[in-house]
């Protein structure tokens, strides 16, 4: 089983449903589609979701998954919303880590979070921050495949990025 999530289609942000416990609470109880429209309220309001047991193996989702996704619901209500693995929002590969942004719990940082998050006006700065994180995104390593290769893709993502935040 892959990773699941919550993602809004219109801002293009996804954001981390809490992996296996959102499979059994959420999929597999058939409160939500894998990419369909996704009714938000239902799952404000599906209590067994937001109530895992409390325990040393919840604690995850109640202090990383939990607080970050309930603002991101709340702020994404009225958008079109949907559940699922990246696959079932996202058209390929090269559109969740270049148009998308992750946010939330092990977020993985792509061209959008480094500019519209994190402020970075200069590939260098990008540079610097991948060097101190402990596992730099896919993009980020993939520097010797495709044509643009994912590094290539990225770069020129954030390039565009900045110019269109800056008018230049």
């Amino acid at each position: 089983m892959n990773s699941l999530y919550f993602a809004c289609a219109d801002c293009k942000v996804y954001i981390d449903a809490g992996y296996r416990w959102a499979y059994w609470e959420l999929d597999k109880t058939g409160l939500v589609a894998r990419g369909k429209q996704l009714n938000v309220e239902s799952v404000r309001a599906a209590e067994s979701y937001w109530n895992p047991p409390k325990e040393e193996g919840s604690r995850w989702l109640y202090e990383g998954v939990f607080p970050p996704l309930r603002q991101f619901l709340e702020e994404h209500k009225s958008h079109q919303m949907v559940f699922g693995e990246i696959g079932d929002f996202t058209l390929s590969d090269d559109d969740y880590h270049i148009d998308w942004m992750q946010i939330g719990y092990l977020m993985m940082p792509t061209p959008r979070y480094l500019v519209e998050v994190l402020g970075f006006e200069s590939w260098e700065q990008v540079g610097q921050y991948m060097q101190e994180q402990d596992v730099p995104p896919a993009w980020w390593e993939v520097t010797w495949s495709g044509d643009p290769s994912p590094h290539e893709q990225g770069r020129l993502k954030f390039e565009e990025l900045v110019r269109a935040k800056h008018g230049s």
